[in-house]
């Protein structure tokens, strides 16, 4: 099958490298924790001639929320995953893409045991996110990456309270941008 889509692509254009590093910041829409801090992302994937990409995508993203008893919460996490991407008008100078990220995920977030004492607590696990992405370029190598993102199961918590069964927070919002090279 590989065969195939390398003998088959080949012929339809050059494969690409692309790598990228950026910071932007997450935002918790839905939660009651209201969480909201900086994060920052790095990229780097091959891409076959019609467009799609398969890449590695690493994430670190410390978040502060809503403040309760005194103790303000945190909902912090790292995540190490494979991220696909599908980009449209490839050889324009502006290239709208859509991504499905899929990665481990460790979470610490800061939150209340049942007796209202702040308590870290640790929870490893399989996260996912829906990307929507634009590319910049200001060169045939060098552009702008911005992108968002709605994030599955990065932090691990449920409501306010840890969570012996590790269930996800709700999904996290995520803006992003940074420069962006193409090999």
């Amino acid at each position: 099958m590989v065969g195939l889509l390398w003998a088959g692509t080949s012929a339809a254009g050059e494969w690409r490298g692309y790598a990228s590093a950026s910071t932007g910041f997450i935002i918790d829409h839905v939660s009651g924790v209201r969480a909201k801090g900086g994060a920052l992302q790095a990229y780097v994937g091959v891409e076959a001639p019609f467009g799609l990409s398969l890449g590695v995508v690493g994430e670190g993203v410390e978040t502060w929320g809503a403040s309760i008893q005194g103790q303000q919460l945190q909902l912090d996490y790292r995540s190490l995953g494979l991220e696909m991407r599908l980009r449209f008008l490839r050889d324009g100078g502006v290239n709208p893409w859509v991504g499905l990220r899929v990665a481990q995920s460790r979470s610490t977030p800061l939150t209340l045991d049942d007796f209202g004492a702040p308590r870290r607590m640790l929870h490893d696990g399989l996260s996912t996110a829906v990307r929507l992405g634009m590319d910049t370029w200001l060169g045939e190598h060098l552009g702008i990456s911005v992108s968002t993102a709605w994030q599955w199961c990065d932090v691990r918590v449920d409501g306010t309270t840890p969570s012996p069964s590790g269930e996800c927070a709700k999904p996290l919002h995520s803006i992003l941008g940074g420069p962006m090279l193409r090999f």
